[in-house]
């Protein structure tokens, strides 16, 4: 994968952020604790990682939605701030994602306020939004540092890098359309940029239709905006049949737990409207369809996950495919034989499983 071939080894392969970098590093050098905060895919958590590694700093990563309550941030974050560094190096911790923590969760949000006082190495939190109520006492006790939108220019400048480096030959035009579908997320318009580079065969419209689905996908399984969110399947020219299977086959990469079951929930009402809609023909069913596939999953998760998922074509029709070629081939051996064994075809089909020294 492009993305991780081509993360940032130093700070001057990080394009667009050249401010929020030295305040950042500024913050790091001081121990002050910081919040840093941006759209999905400017670099935040890839800046930390680069920025520690420029000043030969350790880095642990923890996650925010694993810092449920006041032991579990004893376990992951205290322990590791009193712990000193086997090299006897500087180190940051970083809590990723603070948009997954819960407000209710059983202290959690609570105990790690307190330690950002304690702290002896400083503590950078990343998060999309961080003007939740929630976060009212965080962003008062850290330094906030926003990442910036990356313009469509910039963004061009990030693929050409790359598809220099890979020595691509690809139509500038289709670079531009890459840059500013991302609407300034590096990392869905590089991963753009990687499906466009192994599928050069395809023609742009087919190649278009995919990246449509990856967006819809995005949409829902990544964002609570609720205009987006109603707007998802407007612009669309997928069949609503064929995302519906994209949404399966997917679902579970970005989902878990309660949230997975809830999210299925809503897909398998979906699915009730979609073959009434079928067997009535009454189309005013498809608003509900359509409803329950964006909305009703979308808010079965607390907290939409910021990291990069890597979406699968639906394998259902292709299992179906197989499955049918083989009761095919199954009911053209009954047809055969059984005119041979005097049975009728319904009678051998039932003693079939029982034959297991026939090969069909």
């Amino acid at each position: 994968m492009l993305i991780n071939k081509y993360k940032p080894k130093n700070l001057n392969e990080i394009y667009g952020q050249s401010i929020p970098l030295e305040k950042l590093k500024d913050a790091i050098l001081k121990k002050q604790p910081v919040l840093i905060h941006g759209k999905v895919g400017v670099g935040k958590t890839i800046s930390v990682y680069t920025l520690a590694n420029e000043l030969n700093y350790e880095i642990l990563e923890v996650n925010a939605s694993d810092l449920r309550n006041k032991e579990q941030i004893q376990k992951v974050v205290i322990n590791n701030i009193k712990q000193a560094s086997l090299f006897g190096r500087d180190k940051i911790i970083l809590i990723d994602e603070i948009d997954g923590i819960n407000a209710e969760d059983r202290g959690g949000l609570t105990e790690l306020l307190k330690e950002l006082e304690n702290s002896s190495y400083p503590i950078v939190i990343t998060a999309n939004d961080p003007w939740n109520s929630k976060f009212s006492l965080l962003r008062k006790k850290c330094k906030l540092i926003e990442f910036n939108v990356l313009d469509d220019k910039t963004t061009i400048i990030i693929l050409n890098e790359i598809i220099k480096k890979e020595n691509l030959d690809l139509d500038d035009a289709l670079v531009k359309q890459i840059a500013i579908r991302s609407k300034g997320d590096a990392r869905a318009a590089i991963n753009d940029l990687n499906l466009a580079m192994l599928d050069k065969t395809a023609h742009l419209d087919e190649r278009e239709k995919q990246e449509t689905i990856f967006n819809i996908l995005r949409t829902i399984f990544k964002t609570k905006d609720s205009e987006a969110l109603r707007k998802v399947f407007d612009n669309s020219k997928e069949n609503l049949d064929e995302i519906f299977l994209w949404i399966d086959e997917n679902l579970a990469k970005d989902y878990s737990n309660e949230e997975l079951a809830k999210a299925y929930y809503h897909l398998s009402k979906a699915d009730i409207f979609r073959k009434r809609i079928i067997k009535q023909q009454y189309w005013r069913f498809l608003y509900y369809q359509n409803l329950l596939m964006s909305f009703g999953i979308a808010l079965s998760k607390d907290y939409p996950s910021s990291k990069f998922t890597n979406y699968t074509r639906t394998q259902r029709l292709l299992k179906i495919w197989i499955n049918n070629r083989k009761n095919i081939k199954r009911k053209e051996f009954i047809n055969n034989l059984s005119p041979e064994l005097h049975l009728s075809n319904k009678k051998l089909a039932k003693e079939l499983q029982y034959m297991t020294f026939l090969k069909y």
